[in-house]
């Protein structure tokens, strides 16, 4: 089976009137946000990218050509947006299977919600793939390449979006664990807000951990668990930042969300870490991957891996249980199986060790404490 030539169109031909600054233009962190768009279709090997240029053409063409892609001249920018997406497609190369349609104000798209639309679009029989989230479809859409031709002669009546709807019947939906691909940056607030997710791009937010539980198929009974968890380690790790500990409350909390991802798989703390790693969220794997087997080591400072491997261990299903409770309950279980006692009595005296670790540093004994939070 021949390998499918995919391009990528990124739209930067508006006036940004809303925004009040030039969009392709503007720092992300340490990029522009045209700059952002084009090193993400490189990083997941789509070679052929075109930007569609027109208001400051000259500036973005500077940008594309200093980046490798393809700057295409639109003369009719101000005539909208979908005159751009056929000035894109109009000189997309012979061959061409599918192309990416992505405006550049949306350039938070996280790398692995492109590699879930390739495989969806090599690998089915869709003409139109679209990302969602939480069931709601956002950009960029993956369009076959026998649609391009249709495209050039549109009249562009109700856009895009309208031109696509004679398609439906062979489109498919492509869940995705990425919330940025609702979010297009119009205003002010929006484009501070945009900055501000700068500083904590690699964790899944709320929604994000929820989108994941439910496309890994994770019942209903585990995602309360991990929920459980994660409200005991923000209360827990909200203690001991007050006693002075330097923890990240968002990150340990969304590894918390997921800790279980991979539970109804053997080694489902390694199966978690990896999918999680697949994705690019490799702090939240790493914490992932110790929920089962942490090993204190009493000489470095409390982490978040601990807070959240010592949560794990006081949650019962979804509810608060002793220590103590836990592991006799694992010990009667397994009573005849002499390996498996010695490998539960080992893993006590690790969580022992960890909880007199935070006890000592709170002042209190955990129970005490998590009743005053």
């Amino acid at each position: 089976m021949e390998t499918p030539t995919l391009s990528a169109i990124i739209l930067s031909a508006g006036l940004s009137t809303r925004l009040g600054e030039f969009k392709p233009l503007l720092p992300l962190g340490n990029e522009r946000f045209l700059e952002r768009v084009i090193a993400l279709y490189r990083s997941v090997g789509v070679q052929d990218i075109r930007v569609v240029t027109g208001h400051r053409y000259e500036e973005v063409t500077a940008i594309a050509e200093r980046s490798g892609a393809r700057p295409v001249f639109n003369p009719d920018f101000a005539q909208g947006m979908f005159s751009s997406v056929v000035a894109g497609v109009s000189d997309l190369p012979q061959g061409c299977t599918g192309f990416f349609i992505h405006p550049v104000d949306i350039p938070l798209v996280r790398r692995h919600t492109l590699i879930d639309l390739q495989n969806a679009f090599n690998h089915g029989n869709a003409r139109v793939c679209y990302p969602t989230f939480l069931d709601v479809r956002g950009h960029p859409p993956l369009i076959s390449g026998n649609y391009a031709n249709a495209l050039k002669f549109e009249t562009g009546q109700g856009g895009l979006r309208q031109f696509l709807n004679g398609y439906e019947a062979q489109s498919l939906n492509v869940p995705v664990v990425d919330a940025f691909i609702l979010k297009d940056i119009d205003t002010p607030e929006d484009y501070a807000w945009a900055r501000g997710c700068m500083d904590h791009y690699d964790v899944l937010s709320d929604a994000e951990c929820r989108a994941l539980m439910i496309r890994q198929s994770v019942p209903q009974h585990i995602i309360d668990h991990c929920l459980a968890v994660a409200d005991l380690t923000v209360r827990m790790a909200t203690a001991l930042k007050a006693a002075g500990c330097m923890l990240d409350i968002e990150w340990m909390v969304s590894a918390a969300r997921v800790h279980d991802l991979a539970r109804c798989c053997s080694c489902h703390a390694a199966e978690g870490a990896r999918i999680l790693r697949e994705m690019g969220f490799f702090r939240i794997a790493d914490i992932v991957e110790v929920h089962m087997d942490f090993q204190v080591d009493k000489s470095l400072p409390i982490t978040e891996a601990e807070v959240v491997f010592l949560a794990d261990k006081w949650i019962q299903e979804d509810c608060q249980i002793g220590m103590k409770d836990r592991f006799e309950a694992k010990l009667r279980k397994f009573a005849a199986d002499s390996d498996a006692c010695r490998e539960i009595l080992s893993r006590r005296d690790n969580a022992l060790a960890s909880q007199h670790r935070l006890e000592s540093v709170l002042g209190a004994a955990i129970q005490e404490s998590y009743r005053l939070l």
